[in-house]
């Protein structure tokens, strides 16, 4: 039986469980998310996702923006695993990191005028260049348009956290689903 199978198959806590690592620390919307099944395939589950999130008021967005680690957090093992492999990526968990003075800058100055930590899809960059220069031209950007953004970052997140999950290779896949 594959995973998405056994998901579908799954008793609800259990359903809860393999989907709460899908989308950072909010076992609520995995909930939410479990709801939606049988998942026909990945698109299924992860078009559930975005459902949930698109639901979201305010205030409860604000509150799961605020559950996501920063860049280059203080400390890393503070987040979870997935984030840790995900910023591990571009070395954002190491202390001596090349851009960690850059990235405590731009995230206090995010936090700053947004009120919630900066989120990134990782899995859409091949470097941190690319990266950095997306926080900047976000930073630029206005509250509203980064209270859409970062839902849109949260989806992207757990499509690529999908795509691990149930094993997908990403040559077949759709590219930033």
């Amino acid at each position: 039986m594959n995973t998405l199978s056994k998901l579908n198959n799954a008793g609800d806590d259990l359903a809860v469980s393999m989907i709460s690592p899908l989308i950072e620390r909010a076992p609520h919307i995995a909930e939410k998310v479990s709801k939606h099944r049988p998942f026909a395939d990945s698109h299924a589950l992860c078009d559930a996702i975005l459902c949930e999130l698109l639901k979201l008021n305010e205030e409860e967005s604000l509150t799961l923006f605020r559950a996501h680690p920063e860049l280059a957090p203080n400390k890393s093992l503070s987040m979870t695993s997935a984030s840790q492999q995900e910023q591990g990526r571009f070395d954002l968990t190491s202390q001596h990191n090349e851009h960690r003075t850059h990235l405590v800058t731009l995230n206090a100055q995010y936090q700053e005028k947004f009120g919630f930590p900066f989120i990134v899809a990782l899995a859409r960059h091949t470097n941190m260049e690319s990266v950095i220069k997306n926080f900047e031209t976000r930073l630029a950007g206005n509250r509203a348009s980064e209270m859409k953004n970062a839902i849109e970052q949260i989806h992207a997140v757990s499509a690529a956290r999908i795509k691990i999950f149930l094993s997908i290779d990403d040559t077949t896949s759709p590219k930033n689903r």
